[in-house]
């Protein structure tokens, strides 16, 4: 009995050991992607405010110590730890009556969780959905909880990663008399959080200075929100680089999407931006924010507007040059649902075709149009025995 015994324990230090050792390489990679994105702030944040300019250095330290300050907070977070979560689901659990004989951790990298529990006598209210909400406030990530079996007492529980959605987007654009260089650009960022960004800036004027504007405008954004700094701050600390760090008078528009994938919500921010169009069993509504561009005024409040979202919902963002070449609403909107059941890239690439045929071919201003589908990537019926 003591030699299966001990041969069990050998049997079982080796998976652990290897855990760790992969652990381990997951969080110098953590790291080293971190620095790449503060590198790539600092390299940003010195373009944008552009060679010989006037600006105050105290906004910069600010932007840097904000990302810095979210980076180490990052690195230091024991969510990693196996025994120390171990300790805290069990206590949390506790909390509400429930007592695990018995919890498996299998994974903690971000998206790819697995648990396995043992559950003895779970009280009877309990509720696929509160201990869901339970071990998500613990592992900061969206999950989904399968009762496996019920056997005498014992309740069977295996926890994933939700991963229940996902995104297809497209875009397509063109410059101003149909010029490969545009002032519109345009970014989609997916997040270990599960949260994807989609962002479109429009630079003043056209061609290549309103082209790098708005680029690197988008990439403090992106590096920002990497670091896990709140959307309102990172358009907060844009605005107070452009108003304080740069002498030309100049400003571009920044719309912003935030797409919460297994929570089901968008949420926008507009600073100068035209609408976004959802699109929904062929039914169309119109999200608009009013809101000065960047560069205009420091201190406007930061407004923003959520969105549920559902299965199949499309969102559209477009460029002022788009917009503008409809003067009535209603004929960009039909337009829109006309193209609504294709797939993202023909839907774009119609919109901006039939855009470009109302002046004959003459395209009058960089042209950009994104869209985006919200899709559920399985279908899965939650077991409750």
């Amino acid at each position: 009995m003591e030699i299966v015994s001990r041969m069990k324990r050998t049997v079982g230090s080796k998976p652990k050991n290897e855990a760790r050792q992969k652990l381990g390489f997951y969080l110098v990679s953590q790291i080293f992607t971190q620095l790449i994105n503060f590198q790539q702030l600092v390299r940003s944040m010195g373009e944008f405010i552009g060679h010989g300019k006037m600006f105050r250095s105290d906004i910069l330290l600010d932007a840097v110590g904000l990302a810095l300050e979210s980076m180490i907070q990052s690195l230091m977070y024991d969510r990693y730890d196996f025994e120390a979560q171990r300790t805290r689901i069990q206590d949390e659990l506790e909390n509400l009556n429930i007592f695990a004989q018995e919890i498996k951790i299998k994974s903690l990298y971000p998206r790819t969780i697995k648990l396995d529990l043992v559950v003895n006598s779970p009280p009877k209210d309990l509720t696929i959905l509160s201990l869901e909400a339970l071990l998500e406030s613990v592992l900061n990530e969206p999950l989904r909880v399968v009762v496996e079996s019920r056997k005498s007492r014992q309740t069977r529980i295996k926890v994933y990663s939700s991963n229940l959605f996902k995104l297809n987007h497209s875009v397509s654009y063109v410059g101003k008399d149909g010029s490969k260089i545009s002032g519109d650009s345009y970014l989609c960022e997916n997040f270990a959080n599960g949260q994807t960004l989609l962002a479109i800036s429009d630079g003043m004027g056209n061609g290549e200075i309103a082209h790098k504007e708005s680029s690197e405008a988008l990439k403090i954004i992106k590096c920002l929100l990497s670091f896990n700094v709140a959307p309102k701050k990172a358009i907060q600390t844009l605005q107070e680089l452009k108003q304080n760090s740069n002498a030309d008078e100049r400003f571009f528009s920044l719309d912003l999407c935030m797409i919460d994938r297994e929570r089901s919500r968008a949420t926008f921010y507009k600073k100068g931006a035209t609408p976004t169009f959802l699109v929904r069993n062929d039914q169309i509504e119109m999200i608009n924010l009013s809101q000065l561009p960047v560069g205009v005024i420091n201190d406007q409040p930061i407004d923003h507007f959520t969105v549920s979202l559902e299965e199949n919902d499309v969102l559209v963002m477009c460029s002022d040059g788009i917009f503008e070449q409809y003067p009535d609403m209603a004929d960009l909107q039909r337009l829109i649902l006309e193209h609504a059941g294709q797939s993202p890239k023909l839907m774009t690439k119609s919109i901006l075709q039939a855009t470009v045929n109302k002046h004959r071919g003459k395209i009058k201003d960089d042209m950009l149009v994104l869209a985006v589908e919200y899709l559920r990537t399985e279908v899965v019926q939650h077991k409750i025995a």
